[in-house]
């Protein structure tokens, strides 16, 4: 487990964190050190913070990017105060995080970081013109519209990993999507989108560092390597003799490279697929006036957002996530 050196009550810290389970201390542990670093600038313990210093620590050194971000931060917190309190270490016998609620977060999240992590449908666009390589351009748009995977171990890309051009139904504008287990759905998808599989099917060569000159002076020019058939799987490894698929390591290397590309460390393919999901309810609204249960059941449907299949467990989630950034946006 990685405990960090803590400078403010590092026995207690470190007796809190050997109290959980390996991969939540984990987890704590960067909380904790956050929280270390505040309480030593301010030259006291946690616990005995007032709620406005306790306000400032939550807004200052937490980089929030939701509610839920901030919730799971200030539970973490309040848990070790909890701790504390039960050492008898704090005379005051007082959690005042105890009555911190989600509509409290609200008040906490980086706003800044909710913008950079919403691509509308126009700067998903932009950038698109930006990268050099088919390939990249369609990674980017892939979670936008839908196609990821499932939320388990080796299953995270798997939508992207395995389309094939015979998946491609280009008459009727619909992709057949396969998980690794051999289920199957269908996506409508727009024209364009199709252009752009065929483009990428079609690409022989993959150009290193987004087409750029990079500051390898043994290179006259960047650097071109051949994108081997691979049966007919849209995404393949370039290489001089590798004739591989996809894998997941390699899609989450090239998101790494394009967060650079495009000056935006937010970008992500969990960030893309929201972004997806709020722009699809977004269009909704705008066309109706108003936004209601289907509605986000539906882009429940689309966006395959569930678990086994039960949509109507997941679609407030949406809702929430649509709400900040209507929010955000003062939409009316």
């Amino acid at each position: 487990m990685c405990h960090f050196e803590f400078k403010v009550d590092p026995e207690l810290k470190n007796d809190y964190l050997n109290s959980k389970p390996t991969a939540t201390g984990e987890s704590d542990s960067f909380i904790l050190k956050s929280v270390d670093e505040y309480e030593d600038t301010k030259g006291k313990s946690v616990y005995n913070m007032h709620r406005d210093e306790l306000n400032g620590m939550i807004l200052f050194k937490f980089n929030n990017p939701s509610v839920g971000a901030v919730t799971k931060n200030v539970s973490i917190i309040r848990t070790y105060i909890d701790f504390c309190i039960n050492k008898n270490i704090v005379t005051h016998g007082e959690n005042r995080l105890a009555t911190f609620t989600s509509d409290n977060a609200k008040d906490f999240v980086n706003k800044q970081t909710l913008l950079k992590r919403f691509i509308t449908k126009e700067q998903l666009k932009e950038y698109q013109k930006i990268l050099f390589n088919e390939q990249d351009q369609l990674i980017l748009e892939y979670p936008y519209i839908g196609v990821i995977g499932r939320n388990c171990v080796g299953c995270t890309s798997e939508e992207i990993i395995n389309l094939r051009m015979s998946d491609v139904d280009k008459e009727n504008n619909m992709i057949t999507l396969t998980q690794n287990d051999g289920k199957h759905r269908m996506l409508e998808v727009e024209p364009r989108f199709i252009e752009l599989i065929e483009d990428v099917y079609n690409q022989e060569i993959y150009v290193e560092n987004n087409g750029e000159m990079s500051n390898n002076p043994r290179l006259s020019k960047p650097r071109e390597i051949t994108i081997n058939q691979v049966e007919d799987y849209v995404l393949r490894v370039p290489s001089m003799k590798k004739f591989q698929i996809f894998t997941p390591n390699l899609l989450n290397s090239r998101m790494r490279r394009m967060q650079i590309y495009l000056d935006n460390s937010q970008i992500s393919f969990t960030s893309l697929y929201r972004a997806g999901m709020i722009q699809m309810a977004m269009d909704i609204y705008k066309e109706k006036g108003e936004i209601d249960k289907n509605d986000f059941i539906e882009i429940c449907i689309k966006y395959n957002y569930s678990n086994n299949g039960n949509f109507e467990a997941y679609w407030f989630n949406v809702k929430n996530l649509f709400e900040q950034y209507k929010e955000l946006f003062r939409i009316k």
